[in-house]
């Protein structure tokens, strides 16, 4: 990385012009996953990240046992898959959570879901398909019977050994679920990153008080900060600072000892007051990259210390869009998380794209569910501005460079739900 200091935000170095594809592979290959882990409670482990494998120290189910209710049967080799009714007389009852005794040849066990198959038992027949007979001592049952219906064997689910859940893993309820059926209490995960935010910019007011001429509210601020949030990372907000470069060296300095990452929002252009560059540049090092990509043209990363840096662009939908394709996956990896990349599936555009783009450009859509394959429409104005746009769309469609098509294209589809997870 460049480790040029400057005094102002008159640097006339050409930046680098990078695809989106090369940018995504510098953030990737900087990260520094975290090490900080916790000890959890099940019931406080949704949502966080595995930081070691869990293995399994018992087969699951531990016993064989019935699939349903009904009855346990000691069928003999002449019994099986003959035509005709055949009785079994009962001999055993055996609830959830009971062992029976040992199932003499011709005998049956009254049994329950989750029951265990008692010794001599080699089948189960539903209890809808059996008839009570002589003072209900008796079963008999009318269809053919073949062996092992029914039962469901130890070590059906899991066997003890077996690695369950893998280092890495985003846990889902159901992942809680199965570390609590082999006995795992607690679990260990990676802790929360701890990423710093400010805003500089005297035009920014915040929501709630009175614009004057030129001023406009501070989407930004809250934009970013929901994003992290909803990456469950550790927010150290700073909020507004003044537009200067002594400002902005002091909130740098502030957050670099306390944090893993620092996100900011516009300033690294190379304008006069665009201070967020040489700070960077004086306490650190910054790379300032150009990307071949539409919305978010610019983007700053590097790193002051020991705390990565990523400077976003200054338009609201330039944020969003930058830091969902970009700064997300780069903060899933230092999470620790196994998968940190976007993921697409294919979609068919419902317009035309007459005039071919030297930038990739990620265009705001909406699915049309109701024809199959699925289409997406674009929305009216696509400008970086138009942060309503955001709000409308579902997801992203990625048009390659240089690329013209007619409708019924087939494109990369960025899903937002997906994405904001």
């Amino acid at each position: 990385m460049n480790n040029q200091q400057i005094d102002c935000g008159c640097d006339t170095t050409p930046q680098p012009l990078l695809s989106i594809d090369e940018a995504l592979e510098l953030l990737i290959n900087s990260v520094q996953i975290t090490n900080s882990t916790q000890l959890l409670e099940l019931h406080n482990a949704l949502n966080k990240i595995l930081a070691v494998d869990v293995q399994a120290s018992i087969c699951v189910p531990g016993f064989d046992n019935s699939a349903m209710d009904g009855y346990a049967i000691n069928l003999q080799e002449e019994q099986i898959n003959i035509s005709g009714g055949t009785t079994f007389k009962i001999t055993d009852r055996i609830p959830a959570g009971s062992t029976g005794n040992t199932l003499a040849s011709g005998c049956a066990a009254r049994l329950f879901t989750g029951a265990p198959i008692p010794k001599g038992a080699n089948t189960v027949v539903m209890q809808e398909e059996c008839e009570l007979i002589e003072n209900e001592s008796r079963i008999e049952i009318y269809q053919p019977i073949t062996l092992n219906e029914n039962i469901r064997p130890m070590g059906n689910d899991i066997q003890s050994g077996d690695v369950i859940l893998s280092r890495g893993k985003q846990l889902q309820p159901q992942d809680i679920a199965l570390a609590a059926s082999v006995g795992v209490g607690k679990l260990k995960v990676f802790n929360k990153i701890k990423v710093g935010v400010f805003f500089t910019g005297d035009e920014l007011i915040e929501p709630g008080k009175s614009l004057k001429q030129g001023q406009i509210f501070n989407s930004n601020r809250y934009a970013l900060v929901a994003l992290l949030d909803k990456l469950d990372c550790e927010v150290i907000n700073l909020g507004n600072i003044k537009d200067t470069l002594g400002a902005t060296c002091q909130a740098l300095e502030k957050l670099k000892s306390s944090c893993d990452l620092i996100i900011t929002t516009g300033g690294v252009s190379v304008g006069e007051e665009d201070h967020v560059k040489p700070a960077v540049e004086k306490l650190g090092q910054l790379d300032l990259w150009r990307i071949k990509m539409k919305p978010g043209k610019p983007l700053a990363f590097g790193s002051i210390g020991n705390c990565a840096f990523i400077g976003l662009p200054g338009n609201p939908v330039s944020v969003m869009v930058t830091f969902l394709l970009l700064a997300r996956p780069f903060i899933k990896k230092m999470q620790g998380a196994s998968n940190y990349l976007n993921t697409t599936f294919k979609v068919t555009a419902n317009f035309d794209w007459h005039k071919a783009k030297l930038r990739r450009e990620f265009v705001r859509v909406r699915l049309d569910r109701t024809v199959i394959p699925m289409q997406v429409n674009q929305y009216p104005k696509q400008g970086s501005d138009v942060l309503s746009s955001m709000v409308w769309a579902d997801g992203l469609v990625e048009i390659p460079e240089k690329r013209t098509f007619k409708q019924g294209e087939i494109l990369n589809f960025y899903p937002l739900n997906e994405m904001m997870l």
